[in-house]
């Protein structure tokens, strides 16, 4: 079984993120989160790969740093993450 992937566009989507934190105690394939708009700052969640898309940072002059763990990606990225994973779900 492949890893789950989750695009979010709202990082204060409640529900969204309850849903993620759930999947990532739970499952033992792995789960991808990628954040896609108007990044500022980053929910915690335990157990998941974290991706930021590097055009959807609000602030372009300094570095994102709020998150150690999140990594910065490009669509190039995201698009063969897309076609690497089990399911994907977009909020």
């Amino acid at each position: 079984m492949k890893p789950i992937l989750h695009i979010v566009k709202n990082t204060n989507d409640m529900q969204a993120i309850d849903i993620i934190k759930r999947q990532a105690m739970d499952n033992a394939y792995g789960v991808t989160v990628v954040f896609i708009h108007n990044i500022e700052s980053l929910p915690s969640i335990s157990n998941a790969r974290i991706c930021v898309l590097r055009e959807a940072i609000i602030d372009k002059t300094t570095s994102f740093n709020n998150t150690p763990e999140a990594e910065l990606i490009d669509y190039t990225d995201m698009l063969n993450m897309v076609f690497s994973v089990e399911s994907v779900t977009v909020w």
